[in-house]
C-alpha cells in the first residue's frame, strides 16, 4: 500500500499520471464497448485490421495471469470449446489456480437483493440448501450476514474436488455455521432449496439433469448471473486468468420451458446488468445483460 500512495502523491505532485497508470488508462481505453466497437465497423472495411487484432487477442488470451474475464470464440459443444483452448491454460476450474482466483466473499450489487428477498421467502419454510457451483462459498459468505438466523441452515455447496478442498480451508479459519461441501449430486442429496448464482453456464450437464440426480425435488430453485439469449444455445470459452472454461449461452425461452416442464412455475425474474458476456469478432453473440429467475414447485 505505501507504494501505491507514494506513486499518487508524486503524480499529484508532479500533475501528470506515471506512465503505468498511462498504460493502464490505454488498455481501459482500448477494451471499453465504445473502443471495441469503433473496431469492428472498422474492421466491416479493413480485413487486415480484424486479422492484427485476432492475434492480438490470441496472445493475451493465452497468458496466464491471475484475473481475467474474457471471452473467445463460438461454439457447438464444450468438448469442442476445450480443444480450442490455450495449450498453456489449464481447462476448468479442478485445478489449484482456478480455485483460488476468486475472493470468498464480494461486495452486494442490485441484483443481488431479489436473491435475498427469495431467498429469505424460501428459509421461511424450508431449511436445506444446496448451493451449485458455490465456488469457496461467495454466496453463502456475501448473504449470510443479511438472512434471519433464527433457525438453523443446512447450507450444502457442490462444486469440483480442488475448489471444495480450498472452500473447506477457509471455512475452518471463518464462522461457517451450517457450511458443508460435496463434489458430488446423489440420490443422498435432498435440497428444499437450490441456488446457484454463475455457475449453470460452466456446467456442462444440463441443470434438469442435476435436479434428477436429487433424492428429491426442490421445493425452490433461486436462479442467476445466468446468460440467456434469444439465439439458440451455443459455448463460447471464458479466460478466467489462471486457467479458461468452456461457457454456455441458453436460449432464454428454452432453458425455462425445460424447468416449468418438470413441475415448476416461474415467478419472478430480473436483469444482472452489471454482468455482460462480448465476444471479440462476434457481436451477434454478445449478452449485455444476465438474468435472474426464481422457480417454485407446482406439484
Amino acid at each position: 500500500m505505501g507504494t501505491v500512495d507514494v506513486s499518487m502523491n508524486q503524480e499529484h505532485r508532479n500533475g501528470q499520471a506515471e506512465p503505468g497508470a498511462v498504460r493502464r488508462a490505454a488498455r481501459a481505453l482500448w477494451a471499453s464497448h465504445v473502443a471495441q466497437t469503433l473496431l469492428e465497423r472498422t474492421e466491416a472495411w479493413i480485413p487486415l485490421v480484424r486479422t492484427l487484432r485476432e492475434r492480438v487477442y490470441e496472445r493475451q488470451f493465452a497468458r496466464v495471469v491471475p484475473w481475467a474475464r474474457r471471452f473467445r470464440g463460438v461454439y457447438a459443444t464444450f468438448e469442442e470449446a476445450a480443444r480450442a483452448a490455450p495449450a498453456a491454460k489449464p481447462v476448468g476450474y479442478n485445478n489449484p489456480g482456478a480455485a483460488g482466483f476468486m475472493e470468498p466473499c464480494r461486495s452486494m450489487s442490485i441484483s443481488d437483493y431479489p436473491v435475498l428477498f427469495w431467498l429469505q421467502q424460501a428459509l421461511q419454510e424450508s431449511s436445506s440448501l444446496l448451493d451449485i457451483g458455490g465456488y469457496v462459498g461467495i454466496c453463502y459468505y456475501t448473504y449470510y450476514r443479511y438472512l434471519d438466523h433464527s433457525k438453523d441452515v443446512d447450507w450444502v455447496i457442490q462444486d469440483v474436488p480442488a475448489v471444495v478442498d480450498a472452500g473447506i480451508q477457509i471455512a475452518r479459519t471463518r464462522h461457517s455455521p451450517g457450511l458443508s461441501f460435496t463434489t458430488e449430486i446423489t440420490s443422498a442429496v435432498k435440497p428444499e432449496i437450490v441456488l446457484a448464482a454463475g455457475s449453470l453456464q460452466v456446467i456442462e450437464k444440463n441443470f434438469t439433469d442435476l435436479l434428477l440426480q436429487m433424492g428429491s425435488r426442490p421445493g425452490h430453485l433461486i436462479l442467476t448471473q445466468i446468460p440467456l439469449t434469444h439465439l439458440p444455445d451455443f459455448v463460447t470459452l471464458q479466460d478466467l486468468g489462471p486457467a479458461v472454461c468452456p461457457y454456455k449461452i441458453f436460449n432464454r425461452m428454452e432453458f425455462i420451458k425445460s424447468i416449468e416442464a418438470h413441475g415448476y412455475k416461474l415467478l419472478d425474474s430480473w436483469d444482472n446488468a452489471e454482468l455482460d458476456c462480448r465476444i471479440p469478432f462476434h457481436p451477434e453473440r454478445s449478452v449485455p445483460s444476465y438474468s435472474g429467475l426464481y422457480f417454485k414447485a407446482t406439484r
